[in-house]
């Protein structure tokens, strides 16, 4: 059984709160944490369900047996994610059935991921998408959630590599063809790099301040963001590209 259930207040002023399962979870809290693991089982649970779209698609992208393995080792660990989500979901009464997929997806970062037209953009979605990942996952490490502070190191370590994956594959187009491939991410950074820092949501959210209350998170959206963007930008410097505007394009701020 989980411990008896704090008020808001009682919660903010007794830090650090832990429950080690879903019984007893104060209502505030419960909702915050269904949210938080409803957008993360939305996004990854298409890994499972959709194979189509996001393993036979980008497969047939991929240029080299090389890129063809990295994408299905990549693909398989989100496979894996999904699999917690849906679990962790599941022992607090939620269901990721089919009524729950037809929701919008909540970041529309991976709805371009599917529009994308070449495989330098699907090294831009991971260069991007898996890197805010890797934040979230961060978060999580130690968090008040016991269930999901066990299996957080794990995911944040993965997303660091998928990350990685996505620059290797921005790397190995400029390597392959300097010239065309620096212009192709230069052309494709005008849409992904505002996408980018768009996940982040925005800065002015209250919600954003009761996950940190209740341990959920330890950052706000705007710390997250600049750390990404600095992060991103040394990156992109590193390819010798340049780095686009912050504010242009953007959909939050």
């Amino acid at each position: 059984m989980g411990r008896q259930a704090p008020s808001m207040s009682e919660a903010a002023q007794s830090q650090p709160v832990c429950f080690n399962g879903p019984d007893g979870l104060p209502p505030d809290y419960k909702d915050l944490l269904v949210r938080m693991l409803s957008i993360q089982s939305r996004i990854e649970s298409e890994y499972m369900l959709a194979a189509d779209r996001t393993l036979m698609k980008p497969l047939a992208l991929a240029p080299t047996p090389e890129d063809k393995a990295e994408y299905a080792a990549f693909w398989s660990d989100e496979v894996r994610h999904a699999s917690y989500w849906m679990k962790l979901l599941d022992n607090l009464g939620v269901k990721v059935d089919d009524a729950f997929m037809s929701r919008p997806i909540p970041i529309y970062i991976f709805e371009m991921r599917d529009q994308a037209e070449d495989w330098i953009e699907y090294g831009l979605f991971s260069f991007f998408a898996d890197r805010q990942g890797a934040y979230m996952g961060y978060e999580w490490v130690g968090c008040s959630y016991e269930p999901l502070a066990k299996i957080a190191d794990r995911v944040h370590k993965e997303e660091l590599g998928h990350a990685a994956f996505g620059y290797r594959i921005l790397r190995r187009a400029v390597q392959r063809d300097p010239e065309h491939g620096r212009e192709r991410i230069v052309q494709h950074l005008k849409k992904w790099y505002p996408a980018g820092l768009d996940m982040f949501g925005q800065s002015g959210s209250k919600r954003q301040y009761d996950y940190v209350k209740w341990g959920l998170r330890k950052r706000s959206n705007e710390q997250m963001r600049a750390e990404f963007m600095e992060e991103v930008n040394n990156l992109l410097v590193k390819l010798e590209v340049p780095i686009p505007d912050p504010t242009a394009g953007r959909r939050y701020s």
